[in-house]
């Protein structure tokens, strides 16, 4: 029989670093020889391509190590691949940029935000439901492809970025955030951009009891093609709720922690937020939060609060150092809770938090028993990116909303993990697994972030996009990418049938597939910058 080679070439369309894992796939029946050339035709390397499951094929070149633009061919078909010490650089900044053109309440400048300036919006205050209460919540981000800002993913993706600076200060040192649009510019890109979101954080607790508004919101999302500025429903401050005060309670410890040496005024206003919250905790039952009433934005609901308890303490303890704290949040890890860093799945940012707290402040047993479970964990997850064709942790039940975050968290995970000294030896290869398949090394060859590679996303579920007059959306941008669940309109009447991983289509209409969102990109901007400094060495 003769082979049959894909009609595509699946790699890394951003670009492959230079010290790091090169690998491209293709759908065949059986091996094929592949090469990669200069551009003018100078041979540089040459392979054959491996089984990898099903009619997945893989080619790796990791020891090309030459800086250059390379014509990588196999039989009939070609593909532009780049290799360079800092392949992820723009893109990394593009990710983390995101976070500004999300910014609500001020005007984004020409200077700076380009085709994509816009006036200031949501300037108002907000009612608290069923008050005659105003309160003046200005500033921070617009959460999604809508104009909500709600408190619980915010807490997530204000930490991922504080653990990016944590943890990969030299990649973000070349990023340059809207230097326009910040009010403390002196400050470490991660932390100037962060530091916005945390201003409006704190706007979000009550003053009188240390509890946390759920959400700021108008009633109901605005049609799509509604500009920042044009959205003038009236603001509503959605009640207070166990998850968004216990979220909001971790973010602020480890802001308080990370500020202090950049920001000391910022840390003691944070300090003082996260005992006022926990104080609140300390008082009040765990009760999912439900929209109310006449409130159709996004509820993010979560039944299991355990977990989000243990965030807080872990935080509270290690911003403290107090072994009180300890006693508190000990006893949670032992619960059967799942260790993800999802926006409601949340322990593992308890675990991480606990491990990085003061030895002495823990007990040794329980730290070690900790850290094997950690290992544990992330055997699971090689195991599983070992037996999946792009080498991905990720099974078919995984591709939800919001899968590609899914993927993002796991892979950093991994690095997380080496930050505590659990040193799993699949952790950077399962990071540039998810690097590439995010940029463009999957089955539909989509570039999952605006701006970048030869099939980006286009038309993502992003009002101010969709509104503008241009053609190109806002760069750096995460797509959700594909969800079994079809749990839109146009994606139930145009994927029904296809495979987890290709459910997925570039269309404004579909929210589902191809929205975006701050706790997409924020881990992405973690594991970019990790790979970027690994392989900038």
């Amino acid at each position: 029989m003769p082979s049959r080679v894909s009609k595509s070439i699946f790699c890394n369309q951003v670009g492959y670093l230079t010290s790091g894992d090169k690998r491209f796939w293709i759908q065949a029946r059986e091996a094929q020889p592949f090469a990669l050339h200069t551009p003018d035709g100078q041979a540089v390397f040459a392979g054959l391509t491996k089984p990898v499951g099903g009619d997945w094929y893989v080619g790796d070149f990791t020891a090309l190590r030459v800086p250059g633009t390379y014509v990588l061919t196999v039989g009939s078909l070609e593909a532009r691949v780049v290799v360079h010490r800092r392949a992820y650089g723009d893109v990394l900044e593009a990710m983390l940029r995101f976070f500004d053109y999300q910014l609500c309440g001020v005007a984004l400048p020409e200077e700076d935000a380009g085709p994509w300036a816009h006036a200031p919006c949501h300037t108002s205050d907000a009612k608290v439901l069923g008050t005659e209460r105003a309160v003046a919540c200005p500033g921070g981000w617009h959460d999604a492809g809508d104009y909500g800002k709600y408190t619980v993913p915010a807490a997530k993706a204000v930490a991922d970025l504080l653990l990016a600076h944590e943890y990969f200060p030299a990649a973000l040192a070349h990023v340059r955030p809207m230097r326009s649009v910040h009010r403390e510019p002196h400050l470490p890109p991660a932390l100037e951009v962060a530091r916005e979101e945390i201003a409006w954080l704190l706007t979000m607790q009550d003053p009188a009891t240390g509890g946390v508004y759920h959400k700021v919101s108008t009633p109901s999302f605005p049609p799509l093609d509604t500009r920042p500025e044009d959205d003038t429903a009236p603001l509503i401050m959605s009640p207070i709720s166990y998850a968004a005060t216990a979220t909001f309670c971790a973010a602020m410890a480890h802001a308080a922690l990370v500020y202090r040496a950049h920001d000391p005024a910022l840390a003691s206003c944070c300090t003082d937020a996260a005992q006022r919250a926990y104080a609140w905790l300390s008082e009040h039952e765990m009760r999912p939060f439900r929209n109310p009433d006449g409130i159709f934005t996004g509820e993010y609901g979560d039944r299991e609060l355990r977990d989000e308890l243990l965030w807080a303490s872990s935080a509270m303890l290690r911003m403290t150092g107090d072994s009180a704290w300890a006693r508190v949040c000990e006893p949670l890890l032992d619960l059967d809770l799942a260790w993800e860093l999802g926006w409601a799945d949340v322990a593992l940012y308890g675990v991480m938090e606990y491990l990085r707290a003061p030895s002495a402040a823990v007990s040794g047993d329980v730290r070690s028993k900790v850290k094997s479970r950690l290992l544990r964990e992330l055997d699971a997850l090689a195991a599983m990116a070992e037996s999946h064709p792009f080498g991905i942790p990720m099974r078919d039940e995984d591709f939800i909303w919001g899968s590609n975050m899914v993927l993002l968290n796991r892979a950093m995970a991994f690095l997380l993990a080496e930050g505590v000294g659990v040193l799993h030896p699949a952790a950077h290869t399962v990071a540039q697994r998810a690097a590439d398949y995010l940029f463009g090394a999957n089955p539909l060859g989509q570039c999952y972030v605006t701006g970048f590679g030869q099939q980006p996303v286009r038309q993502p579920h992003h009002r101010p996009s969709v509104a503008d007059d241009v053609d190109d959306p806002v760069p750096g941008m995460v797509a959700g990418g594909p969800n079994r669940n079809l749990q839109d309109e146009i994606a139930r009447a145009k994927l029904a049938g296809r495979p987890a991983m290709t459910a997925y289509m570039d269309h404004q209409d579909s929210y589902s597939t191809n929205e975006v969102a701050i706790y997409w990109n924020s881990p992405a901007v973690f594991v970019v910058a990790g790979l970027l400094e690994a392989g900038g060495r």
